[in-house]
């Protein structure tokens, strides 16, 4: 009886520790990615119509404005924005996991992958997307 009672509380143990451990919290809904800490980067507080978009004008709208784009990925519009890095594709979303060169997107800039965002702006988009990409 002793046996059976050591094995049914062993196993109830057992799942436990293995349901805990398989709980995956996304917090915020979206997983916040591996970033670079830089020294001097402040990536509290990111406003969509300041930081980011100035991030993608300055980097990402010579090849994604729509009617130039091969891709077809409009980087003008808050909509389409926000909807890449919201999009649940790939590790981080479309947006986040081209930009970081992580999570099986593919890797922007295409025409030369070596080329990456800075460290900071990359730390801003990831922030901004893991407070929900808010158009703020």
């Amino acid at each position: 009886m002793r046996k059976k009672l050591f094995i049914v509380a062993a196993l109830i143990l057992m799942y436990i520790i293995f349901l805990e451990g398989c709980v995956y919290h996304k917090g915020n809904d979206y997983p916040h990615p591996p970033t670079v800490v830089v020294g001097g980067c402040n990536d509290t507080n990111v406003r969509y119509s300041v930081e980011i978009k100035s991030i993608l004008d300055a980097n990402c709208i010579s090849c994604h404005n729509g009617t130039a784009s091969v891709s077809g990925i409009d980087l003008y519009d808050y909509e389409i924005i926000s909807k890449l890095a919201l999009d649940n594709k790939f590790t981080y979303g479309t947006l986040l996991s081209a930009v970081l060169h992580k999570g099986g997107a593919p890797f922007m800039p295409q025409s030369n992958p070596q080329l990456q965002l800075q460290d900071c702006d990359i730390n801003k988009i990831a922030a901004w997307v893991y407070h929900g990409a808010p158009d703020n």
